[in-house]
């Protein structure tokens, strides 16, 4: 089953970021997360920039860690021009 979700824009603390297309929004948890930047990494061939799930204001967002599907702490993006 494929979790990434792909989006063309996400709100961060209140501000709409605009992220760039291909590279999918993507959670973890706290224990999975060292995998996850070198899964997004190995898939991407880029690194994530990376905000605290709270900082996610999109209601749209699957906040559930990829791996394990706990709550994530952590969201892995990449942001539009950065």
């Amino acid at each position: 089953m494929d979790k990434d979700q792909m989006m063309d824009s996400i709100q961060i603390d209140g501000q709409k970021v605009e992220l760039e297309a291909g590279y999918p929004v993507r959670f973890s948890c706290m224990e999975h997360v060292e995998q996850e930047l070198d899964d997004y990494v190995n898939d991407f061939e880029a690194a994530p920039d990376t905000y605290p799930a709270k900082a996610i204001d999109d209601d749209a967002a699957d906040k559930r860690c990829r791996v394990c599907g706990e709550p994530g702490q952590i969201a892995l993006l990449k942001e539009k021009g950065m």
